[in-house]
């Protein structure tokens, strides 16, 4: 039986769907078509309308119908021309599932040979992840994957690192900054504003680059630049000027981060706070430093040029997260035949 594999991305461009960029070019490996779950609008007052309507705050307190009408994909998965000698494997990233609809999605996959496969590439516990939780409580999926490790443990998914495809563009770029950080703040916020303080305090030059924080909390506005969304080809282009990256892992993370594929990726020193980076691929203590209080970190090492090379061969692909599926097919079908065989 043929096999096609569907991708529901997001809708438009956020960090959050970096993972999905990698499989809009493996239509040469594998038969891949990805479609779009929200409607993007250039009309401010629809915007606000899909804001309102799908607010998570809103929606804990009165649960707001017809959510799915904000999703295209919907539309494009009600309207598909199925084909009874293909199996589908449609797979969601925990970002890219909501507000579709979950009673839709049980019923085209009871009439068709569908495969249903949910990512998280967020904490489960996370406040991203909300949505995510909830359909895994009402959809039957296939196979659930984690980038956690505790999470695959404690809910008895499967661990498996996130898709990361690097840019084309690899090009190497004159070093600005000693340290760079680009991201959110949320639970970070005084770690952040705590390292900082010390890095500024060692003359490094820094690249601090901080979203969602409120203007209240805002400090040394004219050093760190607050809630610039830019685009993910900009992030890299600063990592590749940038001689080591800062990451301070969320509460209760324990998985590979953005951060972590990046320093990799494309040879950047880590100055992490997740001390489960030594179980990673590629962790070499020469080039990723582990630390719990700014106070202890070797800012003479932070800033020190020198040749780095994690000898990345490609593991990341998205090409892999899909061989792994077929793999796990196999291995069903093979667990499947043996019963009947039994029988």
């Amino acid at each position: 039986m043929n096999k096609q594999f569907i991708i529901i991305d997001y809708g438009y461009d956020t960090y959050g769907e970096i993972p999905w960029k990698g499989f809009y070019g493996l239509n040469y490996i594998y038969p891949i078509c990805v479609l779009k779950n929200r409607y993007a609008t250039k009309y401010a007052v629809f915007r606000f309308l899909k804001k309102i309507h799908l607010s998570r705050k809103i929606n804990n307190i009165i649960n707001l119908p017809f959510k799915y009408i904000w999703s295209a994909a919907n539309y494009e998965l009600k309207n598909f021309k199925w084909d009874n000698n293909t199996e589908y494997y449609i797979i969601f990233g925990d970002n890219d599932i909501y507000p579709m609809d979950y009673k839709l999605l049980n019923k085209i996959k009871e009439q068709h040979n569908l495969h249903y496969i949910l990512y998280f590439y967020d904490s489960w516990d996370s406040a991203t992840a909300y949505n995510a939780r909830k359909y895994a409580s009402k959809i039957n999926f296939d196979y659930i994957f984690t980038f956690d490790p505790a999470d695959a443990k404690k809910y008895n998914y499967i661990f498996y690192c996130v898709p990361y495809t690097m840019l084309i563009n690899n090009q190497c770029q004159n070093v600005e900054y000693d340290l760079s950080f680009i991201g959110g703040a949320g639970d970070r916020l005084e770690m952040l504003m705590k390292c900082y303080e010390i890095l500024s305090d060692n003359d490094l030059k820094l690249n601090y680059r901080l979203a969602s924080v409120r203007k209240n909390d805002q400090k040394y506005n004219d050093k760190i630049v607050y809630n610039k969304i830019i685009p993910y080809e900009d992030v890299i282009k600063m990592v590749k000027e940038s001689n080591c990256i800062l990451e301070i892992s969320r509460n209760g993370q324990c998985g590979e981060s953005l951060r972590y594929y990046e320093a990799i990726c494309y040879n950047k020193k880590l100055l992490t706070t997740n001390e489960y980076v030594k179980e990673f691929p590629f962790y070499d203590a020469r080039y990723i430093k582990i630390f719990k209080d700014p106070e202890d970190i070797d800012w003479e090492w932070v800033k020190r040029r020198e040749p780095i090379d994690y000898h990345y061969d490609g593991r990341f692909s998205p090409t892999h997260l899909i061989d792994k599926i077929i793999e796990l097919e196999e291995e069903r079908e093979k667990e499947e035949n043996g019963k009947k065989q039994d029988n």
